[in-house]
């Protein structure tokens, strides 16, 4: 089988020892880091637009949340380790948005290790929907039960799930069978 190379970010080589507490005692410099089978993946800050994208949708999903008594933790940019059993090299992710298991505990100082329910992706101006197309197929491979993939530029939200890939865009609702209730109109998340 061929690795699988991120292509999100900047690329780091990493000793197989790097763990996802690492991580976390890597400099603030305001790059989001992840590691993808034990390399490091810098990804530079964002930008407005996708930082008022994923602020728009956590919004959503927080008054969701509070509406609906809905018991999952929602989540962003919170460090996720999704290392597949007896895999040599670490994969630790952070996706844009998470909406973990009611059943993962809240660490405050540890990464935890149960793949979120849902993860939410937004493609940044320096990235491409085919890289985090990889991304969204690797959490998807880890146990996540949907991923999003927001693309402001093609005006589309891909859903990944175990029954395939639909595509939404404007004038389309956002919903999830995970989400019971939940709807949000896709002009609206990508406009504001």
């Amino acid at each position: 089988m061929v690795a699988r190379q991120p292509a999100w970010g900047a690329l780091y080589q990493m000793p197989a020892t790097i763990t996802a507490a690492d991580l976390l005692r890597l400099p603030d410099d305001g790059a989001k880091n992840e590691l993808f089978e034990g390399t490091l993946v810098r990804e530079e800050m964002t930008s407005a637009g996708h930082a008022d994208l994923g602020q728009r949708l956590g919004v959503a999903l927080g008054i969701y949340a509070q509406h609906t008594g809905f018991p999952n933790r929602i989540r962003q940019n919170g460090l996720i380790d999704l290392t597949p059993p007896g895999a040599q090299r670490r994969t630790v992710l952070a996706p844009d948005i998470a909406i973990m298991r009611s059943t993962t505990p809240p660490p405050w100082d540890q990464i935890p290790t149960d793949p979120p329910l849902l993860a939410v992706e937004v493609v940044s101006p320096s990235q491409t929907l085919a890289e985090l197309s990889m991304k969204a197929q690797f959490y998807r491979n880890a146990g996540v039960d949907e991923v999003w993939v927001i693309d402001h530029a093609t005006r589309a939200v891909e859903i990944w799930t175990a029954s395939g890939t639909t595509t939404l865009g404007d004038g389309q609702t956002l919903t999830s069978p995970l989400l019971p209730g939940f709807s949000l109109d896709i002009t609206r998340l990508l406009d504001g």
